[in-house]
Order: structure tokens, then C-alpha cells, then sequence
């Protein structure tokens, strides 16, 4: 069977030429449809034709701009491109945040190469890494944390700058929770972080623990009568607040010569609330001669619990000791 054929719709544009040109000879012209126009009158009614035409669609174009809110397609591209586009306030916001990650960033660099010991794994960016070169840092085992690199083992020392906290996100202070220094302010800010075996649920029960057993040493070394703890530092050492390893030397002095404890400080600005403190001075040594006793007697220590030592001259003309571990601290 054949179809029956179809007709074609007229276009809408037709639609309206037709209907406006019976409009224009009914109502200007005053012509009937099926009369005849004259060649003036026919020019007239084009002219006239075109005119509302050209009206009618430039009215349908603003109409669809006003219903659709879409602005030009290159008014669009204009918008884009200056709402991308930083202002120069944000210029200057961005450099001098740039300065001040490089300052923090060079300023734990040189705390790096000062405090932690050279035998510790440390995690760094590539550019934090090369600081460190710079400052002197000796260290050979450095893991430069880029994309796909895995945050090192338990015990290592990890640089948090900006850059290393985006890369890793919350994965970084669950991994390496305690802190041990910090540099600088806000989002600039420096971190230097220790990886914990079983993350910050581990560290907490074991920062608590740890704290514990410092207390327990500090409070039997106080109890040695050829000990003298002044305030700040007897606070220190009853709270838990002393590295394992200084209270162990100070052990051992405590066996053979009287123990005058002046202070005890800590290497890194900012530290967390649990960090030890790694460093004592003792004063009141009676002569030069039983300094440099003291001296070979502990250089003798193994690497490990080996501090390190400086004699220093009293105002009074006696002598005096300080002892300094590296980080990080071994609870």
C-alpha cells in the first residue's frame, strides 16, 4: 500500500511574511486579497514589510536574552577570563605568602641541621630537601616526598610544609602526629613531625605512657641526695617533661659526682606539650679538672645514649656542663 503523501509545513518565517502582507493590505493599503497593487503602493508594501520584519525579530532576539539571563557568547568568555584573573591585591597576598613559607622553610632547614640526629629518616620535598643540603644537614637518609611516594616508617622525621600537608591531607596527622618544632604562623607554617607505629590513637595511649615513665625516672633522681634540681627544672622532672636518655646520664653522673641541674631546654620553637626536653646545663663542678672527668666518662657511652657536651665558666669562677641530645626524642 502507498502512503499518501504528506505536505511539507510552512516555515514559521513564511508563516509570518504571509500573514503580515495580508495585514499591510487590509490596513495601510487598503487593497483586497485578490486586488491588484500598484507598482508605488507595491513598493511602499515592501518597504514596509521589511521594516516590521526586521522589528519582530530583533524584538524575538532580546525577548530570549531577557527569558534565558545568557549573555553573549564573548561577553561570556570576558567574564570568564576576569573572574580567573587574580586582582593585584591577591598578587601581593600570594608572594608574600610565598616569602613566608620559604623563610619558615629555610628556618627549619637550619634547625634540622642543628637538632636531628644524622642517623634519622627524613621526608621532605624536593625543595625543602635542598635547603637542608644548604644548611649543612649531613643526613643520608632523606625520602623526598613527591606525587606516589609513600610517607616513611615509624621513628622518621617528616618536614610538613604546605606543600607536603596538601599532598597528603588528614592521612599526614594521623601517620606522623606528634610534633616536635614548628615555624612560622597560619597556613605558611613549617612543621617538623615524627611518624608514630599505629598512628594517633597509638601515640596518645603511648605519649601517656611515656610520660609516665619520665616521671617515674625524674622523681627517683630527685630522691638521689648528690642531686640539686632548681624550680624550673624540678617542675620538669616530677611532670615528665625530661628525654629518657638525659635522665639516664644524669644517672649515671649522680653515682659519683654531686649534680647541680640549672636547666633544662628544648632545641625547637613550638613544640608539642608532650615533646621531652633534650637539653641540661649543670653548674657548681668544683674545677676544670672534674669537668673534663665527666667529659671522658661520657664520651666513652655508646652512640646511642652519647650526648653532647660543652663545659661552660660560671660568673663565680666554677664550672658547669651542658648536655644535648638530637630529636627526635627516643619515647
Amino acid at each position: 500500500m502507498r502512503r499518501a503523501p504528506t505536505t511539507a509545513k510552512p516555515s514559521w518565517i513564511k508563516v509570518i511574511g504571509t500573514t503580515l502582507s495580508l495585514w499591510v493590505r487590509r490596513r495601510i493599503l487598503h487593497v483586497p486579497d485578490t486586488g491588484k497593487i500598484g507598482r508605488a503602493r507595491a513598493t511602499t508594501f515592501a518597504v514596509i514589510a521589511a521594516v516590521v520584519v526586521v522589528a519582530i525579530v530583533v524584538g524575538a532576539v532580546a525577548a530570549v536574552v531577557a527569558i534565558t539571563g545568557k549573555p553573549a557568547a564573548h561577553h561570556s568568555a570576558q567574564a570568564r577570563v576576569s573572574a580567573s584573573a587574580p586582582t593585584p591585591a591577591q598578587k601581593q597576598a600570594q608572594a608574600a605568602a610565598a616569602r613566608a613559607v620559604a623563610a619558615n622553610t629555610t628556618a627549619a632547614a637550619t634547625w634540622i641541621a642543628a637538632e636531628v640526629s644524622q642517623q634519622a629518616i627524613i621526608g621532605c620535598d624536593p625543595t625543602t630537601c635542598a635547603a637542608m643540603e644548604v644548611a649543612g644537614s649531613a643526613n643520608g637518609g632523606q625520602v623526598v616526598l613527591q606525587p606516589g611516594v609513600s610517607l616513611p616508617t615509624a621513628g622518621a622525621v617528616v618536614v610538613a610544609t604546605p606543600a607536603v600537608r596538601s599532598q597528603y591531607g588528614a592521612q599526614l596527622a594521623v601517620t606522623a602526629p606528634e610534633i616536635i618544632a614548628a615555624f612560622g604562623t597560619g597556613p605558611e607554617t613549617v612543621q617538623i613531625r615524627v611518624v608514630v607505629p599505629g598512628g594517633q590513637a597509638a601515640y596518645s595511649q603511648a605519649a601517656s605512657s611515656a610520660i609516665a615513665a619520665r616521671r617515674s625516672a625524674g622523681l627517683q633522681l630527685i630522691a638521689n641526695h648528690k642531686v640539686h634540681a632548681y624550680p624550673a627544672p624540678r617542675q620538669a622532672l616530677t611532670a615528665g617533661l625530661v628525654d629518657p636518655r638525659l635522665l639516664a646520664v644524669l644517672q649515671r653522673l649522680a653515682a659519683r659526682y654531686p649534680v647541680d641541674i640549672y636547666s633544662f631546654t628544648d632545641g625547637g620553637p613550638v613544640v608539642g606539650a608532650a615533646a621531652p626536653y633534650r637539653q641540661a646545663e649543670i653548674i657548681g663542678l668544683a674545677s676544670k679538672r672534674m669537668a673534663n672527668a665527666i667529659v671522658r666518662q661520657l664520651t666513652a657511652l655508646p652512640d646511642s645514649s652519647r650526648p653532647a657536651l660543652a663545659i661552660v665558666r660560671g660568673p663565680a669562677g666554677n664550672y658547669g656542663l651542658t648536655l644535648r641530645f638530637k630529636a627526635p626524642s627516643p619515647d
